[in-house]
């Protein structure tokens, strides 16, 4: 007598074999047909400080560690500049910080602005003073929180134009020497 035949649900590791083998070759086709895409290349940090703009003038408080900038002194409209002063203490770390609301306005309401510093047309003799508001605020930053070491602010204040021209002014900082020669330029469209 013969033997009857054995159904394929009589050998079960046929069948797990069967699977076994399929997942080897589809893992075995996939990884052949998968192309290697190479690493990315370094990209600078997006987070990263950007660097400091270069200053037109510079100088240094009387004290010797403060560092008064000129970052921009640009026309706004036809008959305003606005002024962008860089502060930086230079101190040491660990050294208290600089407290700066007094450092470029007297007492009281204008504490925190740069309202005594002034610009100076020398070829034609003029003076030009902070602008103010309707409630006879300096127009431009307020800024009154101490400067720590190490610390770079800019602060900024707007002043009438000289004049419809191309011109150089002085700018005068109380308790340091004047900026000579900065130049007065175009504001440019903001990106």
């Amino acid at each position: 007598m013969s033997e009857p035949a054995k159904s394929p649900s009589n050998r079960p590791w046929l069948a797990a074999a069967a699977a076994v083998l399929v997942l080897l070759l589809a893992f075995g086709v996939f990884r052949a047909t998968r192309q290697e895409t190479p690493a990315p290349a370094a990209t600078p940090a997006t987070n990263a400080p950007a660097a400091p703009p270069p200053a037109l003038a510079e100088t240094t408080g009387e004290e010797g560690h403060l560092t008064i900038g000129v970052v921009s002194l640009d026309r706004v409209a036809p008959d305003t500049l606005e002024l962008r002063l860089a502060v930086t203490n230079t101190n040491q770390a660990g050294s208290p910080p600089l407290d700066i609301a007094q450092r470029f306005s007297a007492d009281g309401p204008d504490r925190g602005t740069l309202a005594e510093v002034y610009l100076a047309d020398l070829s034609h003799e003029h003076k030009f003073f902070v602008l103010r508001d309707s409630a006879n605020a300096p127009i431009g930053s307020r800024d009154s929180a101490p400067l720590a070491a190490g610390e770079r602010r800019v602060l900024w204040a707007r002043y009438p134009a000289p004049g419809d021209r191309d011109v150089e002014v002085v700018v005068h900082v109380p308790h340091a020497e004047p900026l000579p020669n900065v130049p007065v330029g175009q504001k440019t469209a903001a990106p």
